[in-house]
């Protein structure tokens, strides 16, 4: 490759997503994985939150 090869400032940048786009992206709905369990749940369980704090994470629908 000779210094004629290389062309300062020739990098090809990728374009940019809209705001829109990157905002409908997070709000799509993602399935859960087959056995994934709910690590909220497991925290509790396992002693890292209490009742209050895992009503708070939940929404308070437990």
């Amino acid at each position: 490759m000779s210094a004629a090869d290389m062309i300062p400032g020739a990098a090809v940048s990728l374009p940019r997503r809209t705001v829109e786009c990157v905002l409908a992206a997070a709000a799509r709905p993602v399935k859960p994985v087959d056995d994934q369990g709910d690590l909220v749940e497991h925290w509790h369980k396992c002693g890292l939150l209490t009742d209050e704090q895992r009503a708070e994470l939940d929404g308070g629908s437990r």
